[in-house]
């Protein structure tokens, strides 16, 4: 694991230095120099007087750090094409004052004699456009400075190719540009250049500005004079100038009454500027528009001129000035100053600073905008798929296709010539795994990789919490980041079938709809520490046994209604970077890599730009994998593969099999840059991703966000009160003198079920040390009851019936001495329970358990059953036991949560995400035989269809044990009859549902009130009612709250196979609230019109 780490450590360090480049070129405020070497008039200074060296020192000690220096045609050349060597020299004297203040130069070509961009109101033309020779003119200027400037230093001097372009046709301009930086780069390849859109550079034609891809050393260059009635107030060359009125800023530039009192003449002349208030929204507004063209294409933006004349208001101008450089900051774009001296300076004409202009454009931050540093693909500042574009366009097929599979067991490389890291990956989704070794599967025996064991998935969805949601991927996300984790495996979102799944533990119930809900905000938690989430099983893995082969059968209808929403919502809402695809097949084909479910749905239907990744062996076929849309292989059983002895990971599926196959034309070279893309996307987000976050390791607040799921997670299914009127729960402290815990469940560290979720956790806490704290060590004693074993993944312990009746009669004795018992078992994490790898084989509780309440409930009627599980099982005893509670696997502090909930610290308030059926063959999946589960060993039907879940026992009018979304709480809760805002919806209506919930009982409390939808006679079967919307309501004892939900024709829609395509028949619905979705409080009616 060593030579790994340190090999990791290289490349980040290699990569760690492109934010500081030798070679940049690099500003962030500056000033012009105009009326210099360019617009020279009769009053201007002659060249040797108008600027020196002291301007230049001057202006650094102002604070800038560069200087636009507009030069003209007229000045610098005669009219028969000779350079002004005098006009020259003080060029080059300008250039060098500069460098010696540290100033950075911009040499801007202003104006040349076929083109002045203020043409139109200095009664010149612009014949630039019109004929060729002036524009061969115009090149041959270009030819000229290059020669003359290519001397200076790269990262010290800049071109501007011209300035204000008028071109009466953009692309008249666009073909210009590339003239003029072609003939640049013909003698300086890395020399910046800076371009400007057409029209005076303004953000409105930004749009339309073309200039050449792929080169990190174009800046790209826009003005701004907007408002111009404010920035060239009585300025005598302007059509407004004339306009001797007031000008107000922030605000309406003429007020109302001002406008009123105007002339006639004077109203065309500000009637435009009446429009619109202006402050700084409208002022970023406007300059967004040149951001936006600048981010895609993945350059830097400049300000090369703003400013206000000196008539202005002087309050208003300094308001102005001050938005204008919060937005420059906001949106990253360096600037210069139009301009040093006169009317527009930072200097009168007379050599007196203008201190309070100075303060303002001195008080922003200043973004330093650095140009020429790094590859496009390296500078985390360039738009995402420019870098990935550039890197793509860079790299070899061999280094392309090696991005597809794995180097070690939980990692997957970069490309090291390029200084692209590869990615570390940890199982998930409760917790960040242990190390593994490197190339094998051991423990890699580290110390510092403990971490924060958080509850099982079926406990977060029981929460019905979705702000815990956001919590748990929050903090599960920088546990990841601080341990260098760039991919997290999870959240599992595969729906409960049945209950003997080994693995429903790790998933988030029946309902797509509340998988949906609870899976977005984990991603999106995850996802904010720079590392990726990877939402996991794809598709149709419903169940353990036979996993790796069996052959799902299912109708378009079901996929879309039942087992796809929630992956569809975690990657169209939760943006997840990547999905892990499932062992089993569907319609004949493995799902990892299967035409239908990655290339057609996932990466068609969805629009997916990230990686689709095999879980460890679930790839089978090279030219598949290829073909049908799997990106990463992590792991496979291929010849040898398994052996720790030798590194055969390039005899993967997409290792060399699949670079030969490329080489061969059978896999298209589109293929491939497809799939290397998506994986440099992933590392660009994650490995490369540089939001500063470092990530933090098992604090208070994690704990406290574990106990925070687990206490609002757990379940209480059953608190009859039988004792004098009373329930036995909440427990007291003091209430009972001797409370006997039994069950090998109480001291176990059951943080979460078994298989590749498995957790090294720095710290648990069991329950029976949490209800000993509780009630003290004096109160509290312990019984074993039963014996479980050891956990393993792929075997059970098997004990003698002696050692099995032994504890059973040793529990049994020790219940008739107590004043209450409370019996913790249910699963756990072997084999064939709760754990990856198999299912379980009866639907009874292992270890005899059943026999032992029993004996308990005989020897003492007081007993409470707290099963830990994360799935429905049979409950023969049900009627007898007056207290049940569901407490799922509760991570790290699950103990702690437990006993709060046992003694009334905390109110209990979870639901169940899934149905418990009262029998097995009551469940859908088991109610049509073993074609349907676990099928015939080659293909299972789901002959169910849509109907899974409480949809199942809602239709077919069976009742189960315990319904969906059923849990009780410490108090009572009473609902208002619900109120629909009308009683007819048509296409694009939106009705909103209201209902008052009241808690009634003694103690605060939570309820998770609850919208379903029913459609009452459709064209095809369909469910009684559908889960649309919940709310979890907090409510203090007397206190009252209104609870709103929302509906639109989407909530409507069932799946049209025929059409392949969602649609709602017009008819009558219904909308229940309701507790559970068998506990329904109200119904309201509506017609619905398509």
């Amino acid at each position: 694991m060593r030579k790994l780490i340190t090999f990791i450590l290289i490349i980040v360090l290699s990569v760690g230095g492109y934010a500081s480049p030798k070679k940049s070129f690099e500003i962030k405020r500056g000033v012009n120099l105009s009326h210099w070497l360019s617009q020279r008039g009769e009053n201007t200074p002659s060249i040797q007087d108008g600027m020196s060296a002291t301007d230049f020192s001057r202006i650094a000690r102002a604070g800038f750090d560069h200087v636009r220096l507009p030069i003209d045609e007229e000045v610098l050349w005669q009219e028969n094409g000779q350079k002004n060597k005098e006009a020259f020299s003080y060029l080059h004297k300008g250039i060098e004052w500069a460098l010696k203040n540290d100033l950075r130069v911009i040499v801007d070509l202003h104006i040349v004699r076929s083109h002045y961009f203020n043409a139109g109101n200095e009664g010149k033309k612009n014949s630039l456009w019109e004929k060729p020779e002036a524009q061969t003119h115009f090149l041959a200027l270009w030819q000229d400075l290059v020669q003359e400037l290519k001397g200076y230093s790269t990262s010290d001097v800049a071109y501007e190719i011209m300035n204000e372009p008028t071109a009466p046709n953009h692309e008249d301009w666009n073909k210009l540009v590339e003239k003029a930086y072609q003939i640049i780069r013909k003698v300086e390849k890395e020399r910046v250049i800076v371009i400007g859109s057409n029209m005076w550079q303004g953000v409105d034609t930004f749009q339309y500005l073309k200039v050449p891809q792929g080169d990190e050393f174009i800046l790209l260059s826009c003005h701004f004079y907007e408002p111009f009635l404010l920035s060239h107030y009585q300025a005598g060359w302007t059509e407004f100038g004339k306009y001797q009125g007031n000008v107000h800023y922030p605000g309406y530039l003429v007020s109302k009454d001002e406008f009123d009192s105007l002339s006639a003449d004077d109203k065309k002349l500000v009637a435009r500027w009446r429009t619109t208030p202006w402050n700084r929204e409208t002022l970023s507004a406007f300059l967004s528009k040149a951001k936006r063209v600048a981010d895609e294409k993945g350059l830097n933006l400049y300000c090369g001129e703003f400013g206000i004349y000196e008539k202005a208001p002087i309050e208003s101008a300094l308001k102005w000035y001050a938005d204008v450089i919060s937005v420059f900051d906001s949106l990253n774009i360096a600037w210069a100053k139009w301009d040093y001296k006169g009317g527009f300076g930072i200097y009168t004409s007379q050599n007196q600073q203008k201190k309070d202009l100075l303060k303002v454009l001195m008080s922003g931050s200043g973004k330093k905008v650095v140009v020429g540093e790094t590859p496009v693909y390296l500078d985390t500042r360039k738009p995402l798929e420019l870098r990935v574009k550039d890197a793509l366009n860079r790299m070899t097929v061999e280094e392309k296709t090696r991005l597809s599979y794995a180097d070690g067991r939980f990692s997957t490389p970069g490309c090291a010539r390029l200084g692209i890291p590869g990615l570390m990956y940890s199982d998930g989704p409760h917790g960040v795994r242990a190390e593994i070794c490197w190339n094998s599967w051991d423990y890699a025996g580290w110390t510092n990789d403990s971490c924060t064991a958080f509850p099982a998935l079926t406990c977060l969805a029981s929460t019905w919490n979705p702000s815990l949601s956001k919590a748990y991927g929050t903090a599960i996300g920088e546990e990841a980041r601080y341990r260098h984790k760039n991919v997290l495996l999870g959240p599992g979102v595969n729906i409960y079938r049945t209950p003997l799944n080994g693995r429903n533990f790790e998933y988030m119930g029946e309902d797509p709809f509340l998988a949906a809900r609870m899976c977005v905000p984990y991603i999106q938690g995850v996802q904010e520490n720079g590392v990726a989430a990877c939402v996991k099983h794809y598709a149709l893995n419903n169940q353990e046994h036979w996993r790796n082969h069996i052959d799902v059968q299912v109708s378009d209808r079901a996929l879309y209604e039942i087992y796809l929403p929630a992956f569809k919502a975690a990657i169209e809402e939760g943006k997840s970077w990547t999905i892990m695809g499932a062992y089993n097949k569907v319609r004949g084909t493995h799902a990892a890599h299967n035409k239908l479910l990655n290339n057609d749905i996932l990466k068609g239907e969805w629009g997916f730009d990230g990686c689709v990744v095999t879980d460890w062996g679930a790839a089978h076929d090279t030219y598949e994998a290829a073909m049908y849309g799997l990106d990463l292989e992590l792991g496979t059983f291929t010849n040898g593969l398994t052996s720790n002895s030798s590194l055969g990971y390039d005899s993967y599926y997409l290792g060399n099999a699949y670079l030969q196959m490329v080489k061969e034309g059978k896999v298209p070279m589109e293929v491939v840059n497809d799939k290397a893309a998506r994986v440099l996307r992933l590392i660009f987000r994650t490995a490369m991703n540089d939001n500063g976050k470092l990530g933090a390791m098992s604090n208070d607040s994690h704990y406290e966000t574990a106990y925070q799921i687990a206490t609002e997670g757990i379940v209480l299914l059953k608190n009859e009160a039988t004792f004098k009127g009373e329930s036995l729960l909440p427990l007291s402290q003091g209430k009972y003198k001797r409370v006997l815990v039994v069950g090998d469940n109480a001291i176990r560290n059951l943080m979460q079920g078994g298989g590749s979720s498995e957790l090294k956790p720095k710290m648990v806490i069991t329950p029976l040390e949490a209800l000993t704290e509780k009630l003290g060590k004096e109160c509290v004693k312990f019984t074993q009851g039963y014996v479980a074993g050891r956990p393993m993944f792929d075997r059970a312990d098997t004990f003698s019936q002696s050692v099995i009746d032994s504890l059973y009669t040793a529990a049994v004795n020790e219940a008739q001495k107590a004043d209450l018992v409370i019996f913790m078992g249910g699963l756990n994490k072997n084999f064939q329970q709760d754990c990856e790898g198999d299912d379980r084989k009866t639907f009874q509780l292992p270890f005899e358990q059943d026999r032992l309440i029993k004996g308990l409930l005989k020897a003492n009627k007081k007993v409470v059953v707290v099963l830990t599980r994360g799935n429905a099982v049979d409950m023969p005893w049900l009627k007898e036991v007056p207290s049940v509670i569901q407490s799922w696997y509760l991570g790290s502090i699950g103990g702690k949560a437990l006993a709060d909930v046992i003694t009334g610290e905390v109110t209990p308030s979870g639901k169940l995400p899934f149905s418990y059926p009262a029998k097995l063959e009551d469940c859908p999946a088991h109610y049509y035989g073993e074609i349907s589960y676990p099928g015939d060993g080659i293909r299972q039907e789901y002959k169910e269809d849509i109907l899974v879940g409480y949809r199942w026992y809602d239709t077919k009018k069976i009742k189960p044990l315990f319904p969906f979304g059923y849990g009780l709480s410490y108090t009572q809760f009473e609902y208002g009859k619900p109120v629909v805002s009308s009683s007819q919806m048509q296409s694009g209506d939106v009705l909103e549902i209201k209902c008052t919930v009241r808690n009634v009982g003694k103690v605060a409390g939570k309820e998770v009130v609850q919208l379903y939808i029913g459609d009452e006679k459709c064209s095809v079967l369909r469910p009684l009612k559908e889960l649309k919307d919940f709310y979890k309501v907090t409510l203090q004892p007397g206190e009252e709250k209104e609870v709103l939900f929302t509906i639109d024709e989407e909530d409507l829609k069932f799946f049209d196979d025929t059409q392949h395509k969602w649609v709602a028949e017009s008819g009558k619905f219904k909308i229940y609230i309701g507790s559970s979705s068998k506990d329904i409080k109200g119904v309201v009616e509506f017609d619905y019109k398509n």
